[in-house]
């Protein structure tokens, strides 16, 4: 049998941005059956982010993308308050139970109930979306719903991902038990394959009698003693976690996570599949910060993509660089995942398109404005205010995004 590192090796961000940009070449040309690009158009995106950023970033000092941005939301520092209570006695602990927090909130941005609003109780803030998901996943992370040791409630252990009840669920995360029922059962069992992949890989996520997640980072941190690098992490994530992402294309006996295959090429082989990793490269970039906190740079973070997610694809739509061709409802299970290949896999090559004009604009080198920066500063943020403002726009990406309703993609209306 092929070992599953040569397998998922076909799948490194260099490949990604690759395969993108193939595709957007051919929607250029009117190539692509459902979308179609009007590069022209970009000057409008560029001066749309630029607005953004300069609204919420007026000195252009921007922190990296990521969940910790989700859990600033109405403006409270809650990492810091939780820090300063548990008060931990060196970095290596906070680096765990910030990987921990930082690795599991990114896995828990799913589909969600529509119209869910989360409420932070203390301090009366109201969020929607993925920022409801991460505020929902810290809360539970701070209240202990994930750590198995009484006297020590900020950690994530496998076990307790395993064992985790749908009422706990429910209470956490404000869904209701009738209502949302498929919803929690889905969460459940996507916890659960989260706890069980971890417990499997014991050289990766254990240390004693523990198996979590920030383990990992912990050991990574040792082996690299001033920067750990994104690749390689990305690397270790997608070997031990792919199969955890049900639903998406398969290569023999290896479940390949965000990756989805194209009918326009040849089915089963690897040059048909189109990879996205949206997830685990969300973990990744969430993950700079717990590291820089414990003294470490994260290298070759450039090699990472852009989100293919719905927050840019809503803005190069909205800004007319994207046009997703009018038509009937593409009638078999092909056409509808061919659509959202072409949409989400052409959204991050913009993207990286985008960011390289920007830099041009700024007069500044990648070095000082990296796309980390950039997706955090003004696309996610310019992305999100229209899908906010869209309604039922917003629903109709929703549904190209994830046709066949994937319930760890954060897609669906």
């Amino acid at each position: 049998m092929e070992p599953l590192n040569s397998k998922l090796a076909l799948f490194k961000p260099q490949e990604i941005r690759r395969r993108s940009d193939d595709l957007l070449r051919q929607a250029i040309g009117s190539g692509l059956k459902h979308v179609q690009v009007d590069m022209s158009k970009l000057g409008d995106t560029l001066l749309t982010v630029l607005e953004t950023t300069k609204e919420n970033y007026p000195d252009f000092h921007i922190p990296p993308y990521g969940v910790w941005r989700d859990f600033e939301a109405g403006g409270i520092d809650r990492w810091a308050a939780l820090v300063n209570a548990r008060a931990y006695e060196n970095a290596g602990e906070m680096l765990t139970a910030a990987a921990d927090l930082a690795f599991l909130s990114a896995y828990m941005k799913t589909m969600h109930p529509l119209d869910w609003v989360y409420e932070d109780q203390m301090t009366e803030t109201r969020v929607s979306g993925k920022k409801a998901s991460a505020l929902a996943a810290f809360h539970m992370f701070a209240s202990g719903s994930f750590s198995s040791e009484m006297t020590d409630p900020y950690r994530v252990d496998a076990e307790t991902l395993i064992r985790m009840e749908k009422d706990e669920l429910a209470s956490g995360l404000q869904w209701d038990l009738q209502d949302d029922a498929d919803l929690l059962e889905a969460m459940q069992q996507h916890l659960k394959r989260l706890g069980e992949a971890l417990a499997l890989r014991s050289d990766m996520f254990s240390e004693g009698y523990f198996t979590r997640p920030g383990l990992l980072m912990v050991q990574m941190a040792r082996e690299d003693e001033n920067a750990v690098s994104a690749e390689k992490l990305l690397d270790k994530l997608l070997e031990a976690l792919a199969p955890v992402w049900q639903g998406g294309a398969a290569l023999e006996d290896i479940t390949l996570g965000d990756s989805f295959l194209h009918s326009s090429l040849q089915d089963g082989e690897p040059a048909s599949v189109f990879p996205f990793h949206m997830a685990a490269q969300e973990m990744v970039y969430s993950l700079v910060e717990p590291f820089a906190w414990a003294g470490l740079e994260v290298s070759d973070l450039d090699l990472l993509t852009a989100p293919a997610d719905d927050a840019h694809a809503a803005l190069f739509v909205q800004t007319g660089v994207l046009k997703i061709k009018d038509g009937p409802e593409a009638p078999t299970e092909a056409g509808v995942r061919d659509r959202m290949i072409e949409i989400r896999a052409i959204t991050s090559a913009l993207t990286d398109k985008l960011a390289e004009l920007l830099r041009r604009e700024l007069e500044v080198p990648a070095e000082q404005l990296p796309l980390t920066c950039i997706l955090e500063g003004g696309t996610s943020r310019a992305g999100n205010r229209i899908l906010e403002k869209s309604g039922n726009e917003t629903a109709k990406l929703g549904r190209y995004l994830n046709p066949v309703a994937v319930f760890w993609l954060p897609f669906g209306a």
